[in-house]
């Protein structure tokens, strides 16, 4: 059996790359002496993260169905989901704002500013939905028996790296 769950620790680096040196592009860009391409690149790594995102959903959505479940976990990973969902959404707003924008003859005069604040606002939630990964990680252990053991059984994965 093909396990797609553990595809989700790999992929949630991906949004979180794009997003944040997206919104450090964008933030940079706003200076004088910027390149003039800058701005440009923060709205595909924008698009390209949100797009991310959604996968990193997907996939946390497979690994909820079929991961190996930890009870006293459960409330950390509601709140990793929702939390995950909402800055998906944020994000691909976000997105829908830039395109509308940049279709527009004049943007107004706070459009790129507001732009901004909007998406190192997200970054709040991008940043605590990979800390709530973190502890179901590292505080609960979800999935790492899994992964480290494979088709071995579990009294077999302390020995693993040893």
């Amino acid at each position: 059996m093909t396990r797609w769950y553990l595809l989700h620790p790999a992929v949630v680096h991906f949004p979180l790359a794009l997003l944040l040196v997206g919104g450090a592009a964008r933030a940079l860009s706003g200076w004088r002496r910027a390149p003039v391409w800058l701005e440009e690149a923060s709205d595909w790594l924008l698009w390209l993260g949100a797009a991310t995102a959604w996968l990193a959903v997907l996939f946390g959505h497979v690994a909820e169905d079929h991961a190996p479940h930890v009870p006293p976990a459960w409330r950390v990973l509601h709140d990793h989901e929702e939390l995950a969902t909402w800055t998906a959404g944020w994000y691909t707003a976000l997105g829908v704002a830039v395109l509308w924008l940049r279709r527009r003859a004049w943007p107004g005069r706070w459009s790129k500013p507001a732009i901004t604040a909007a998406w190192l606002l997200g970054w709040a939630g991008l940043l605590r939905t990979a800390q709530l990964g973190g502890e179901l990680v590292f505080t609960y252990g979800l999935g790492v028996g899994e992964a480290v053991a494979g088709d071995r059984p579990m009294e077999d994965v302390g020995s693993v790296g040893q």
